[in-house]
């Protein structure tokens, strides 16, 4: 893609010379920027704009442009880019809005628009979308007026499915001081979607930091592959996170691994940032746009003691330990006290000096100490005539952090609007403890993650999009057929038509023995009265038959073994439209129905990774041995969460599957699958 954010020519569809025109702004934003390419504006009418010739047509145009960006009507959008393609035109921008978006019967129009761009082998931003910026080389192409003194260039491209989000994280970027390189915004991703751009701007040696708005996922398996191959930070705004699942009574999994969850875990295993609204998005990106904290060890410089405690319990609550200043570092302090009534600890309390400049210097020494991996810094200026001395200590600790490759984050609060005129300050600036804290420990997190998170490249196979057709529920001997061709632990069992058949099988399996209803259209058979379980004897097995036949009316029956008594969980999966298969794992009974306390995976995930999913759940004490009873088999468990994510990822016909429950006994002892349901979705 690099021709779509590197053009020499640009042909603009849609232009005239009236002030209510908006492409007029595109070639205008152009010239304000001293675009160096050329620039071809085309306008039905003709006429001209700022000196240039308005071509009735590309026809009229002489060299071949390498983009187009086309602000006209909607439906007038297939014949431009017809008129692109004869002339060879190879990258479109489609600004226009009026397709699906705005009204469904707009589907056969994106239709066309997608059908003559294959034709013609052109790629295409949008539609719907205020376009793409790149500042390394002045292609500001959004039909809204912008301007040199609001934009700064800096490591940070974002991509955005809204064209307003992406203003607003651009005024955000320089406000902050951070700046940005590339913008996009996608619109409907009717061609290019997030992936593609991704893609391009993991590339891109001017781009450090990625940033995603995102309100769907076009294919989230190619999403997690791309961040986990990379080094590069990439944060995600994921929004449209509202519940939309039908079938919640029918499926724990379901109901428990609900689309916007299974989204948080597919980014957090590739390694991702996910941010939940736009400030902490911002406040990610410009962490993880200076110099990453390689350990956990805080220094922490205060003005005020009041701040400083407030700092030292956000960094207990994040995990951070309090750096042990050395003594060489408190006697370059003593000699800038004044009164001698501060304590020399960390936090350090900076009340007690009242040479600003000297803050800086300060921050140097606590970098250069070994045991430091990063330094906060909280003061807030309190005169005008502090302002400026201030900034300079702002400025300054931006250049100490590039200088020692240690973050440097500033708490202010105070008349925290003076201080950005220059946007030069080159420091992260944070209006409270806990927001300052929270970014460092995302910097931490980001530095941990890196060597596991490339060793996860490639674990994720395409998203199978085959067409899908009517679910069916699974029959016993179906469900538990799948189960023990991956080498789960399944009770022995037999589907059986009456007690005669009953009678038979519950002496081949011993007694005691449990009895279902084998009907695979009863979900959920407890509730329906379709178990019984403890039976001892054949008449009781009878009797068993009898009642449950008279309430149920069922004519096929499940003989099952009794397992003994153990610790239950609950394994489960499903396949998610934006991440394929996922899989679930939880403490079975009430612990999945009232605490869903349950870890969830992007399928296939590897034992060691099942192991973290064990490890993470809140009552993982319960399966460690919990009040003198003994631990559970845990590296069994493992191994069973293992193979039904591999069963998961090579059958995507299993649309539904739960385990529940899967009784864990001691060490060494394994486990066993008493109950499993499961759906099928044919191919179409």
């Amino acid at each position: 893609m690099h021709g779509l954010f590197y053009p020499e020519r640009i042909a603009v569809f849609g232009v005239s010379d009236s002030p209510l025109n908006l492409a007029r702004n595109i070639v205008t934003n152009l010239d304000r920027f001293g675009f160096r390419g050329e620039v071809f504006p085309i306008g039905r009418e003709g006429e001209s704009l700022n000196g240039r010739k308005i071509f009735r047509s590309i026809e009229e145009v002489g060299p071949v442009p390498d983009i187009a960006v086309m602000l006209v009507p909607a439906r007038f959008v297939p014949e431009a880019i017809e008129s692109c393609g004869r002339k060879g035109v190879k990258y479109v921008v489609i600004q226009s809005g009026g397709f699906t978006e705005f009204a469904e019967a707009s589907r056969d129009l994106e239709s066309r628009v997608k059908e003559i761009a294959r034709k013609w082998n052109i790629r295409f931003v949008g539609p719907n979308c205020i376009s793409i910026i790149n500042m390394e080389n002045s292609l500001i192409l959004p039909f809204v007026p912008l301007y040199p003194n609001e934009t700064r260039r800096g490591p940070v491209s974002v991509a955005a499915q809204s064209g307003g989000i992406m203003l607003e994280m651009m005024q955000g970027l320089n406000f902050e001081g951070i700046g940005f390189n590339k913008l996009i915004s996608m619109g409907n991703k009717l061609d290019l979607n997030e992936n593609d751009y991704l893609e391009y701007l993991i590339s891109d040696q001017e781009t450090k930091v990625v940033g995603l708005y995102l309100e769907n996922i076009s294919d989230g398996r190619r999403l997690m592959e791309l961040a986990a191959a990379t080094d590069k930070p990439i944060v995600v705004l994921k929004s449209n996170t509202s519940p939309g699942g039908s079938r919640v009574a029918q499926f724990h999994t379901t109901a428990l691994a609900g689309d916007d969850q299974v989204a948080s875990a597919g980014m957090a295993q590739a390694g991702i940032h996910r941010a939940h609204n736009l400030q902490e998005m911002l406040d990610d990106l410009k962490i993880l746009s200076i110099a990453p904290m390689r350990g956990g060890r805080l220094g922490i410089l205060s003005r005020s003691g009041g701040h400083a405690v407030l700092l030292a319990d956000a960094a207990h609550r994040y995990g951070f330990e309090l750096a042990a200043f050395s003594e060489g570092f408190f006697d370059r302090i003593r000699r800038e006290v004044r009164a001698g009534v501060i304590s020399m600890t960390n936090p350090l309390d900076m009340g007690d000096i009242f040479n600003i400049a000297f803050y800086a210097d300060i921050v140097e020494s606590a970098l250069q100490e070994e045991g430091v991996d990063g330094v906060v810094i909280s003061h807030g200026a309190v005169s005008k005539n502090e302002n400026e001395a201030t900034r300079e200590v702002f400025r300054r600790a931006g250049e100490l952090s590039r200088q020692y490759g240690k973050p440097v984050v500033a708490v202010t609060a105070p008349r925290r609007e003076e201080y950005f005129p220059t946007r030069e300050l080159g420091v992260p600036v944070f209006p409270e403890a806990d927001l300052a804290i929270r970014a460092m420990s995302l910097s931490r997190a980001r530095n941990m993650m890196k060597e596991r998170k490339i060793a996860r490249a490639g674990r994720w196979p395409a998203l199978n999009k085959s067409g899908r057709g009517q679910s069916r529920a699974a029959s016993p001997a179906e469900a538990y057929g799948f189960l023990k061709s991956c080498g789960l632990p399944a009770a022995r069992f037999a589907v059986v038509n009456g007690p005669a058949e009953g009678l038979k099988a519950a002496e081949e399996i011993g007694y005691p023995v449990v009895l279902k209803i084998g009907d695979p259209g009863v979900i959920h058979k407890t509730e329906a009265g379709g178990v019984r379980i403890g039976i001892r004897t054949p008449s009781a097995l009878k009797r068993a038959f009898r009642e449950m036949s008279r309430a149920s009316g069922a004519r096929e029956f499940l003989i099952q073994e009794t397992a003994p008594a153990g610790t239950e969980v609950i394994l489960g999966g499903r396949q998610d439209r934006e991440f394929g298969p996922v899989i679930l794992f939880g403490l079975g009974g009430i612990f999945v129905e009232v605490l869903r306390d349950v870890a969830l995976r992007v399928a296939p995930v590897s034992a060691e990774e099942a192991g973290d999913m064990i490890r993470g759940i809140r009552g993982r004490a319960l399966l460690e041995g919990f009040r003198g009873s003994p631990p559970c088999d845990t590296d069994s468990l493992a191994k069973y969460i293992e193979k039904l994510s591999l069963l998961l990822a090579d059958h995507p016909e299993i649309s539904n599957i739960d385990i529940n429950p899967l009784i864990l006994y001691g060490k060494g002892g394994g486990g066993i699958i008493v109950d499993a349901k499961m759906e099928i979705t044919e191919k179409a």
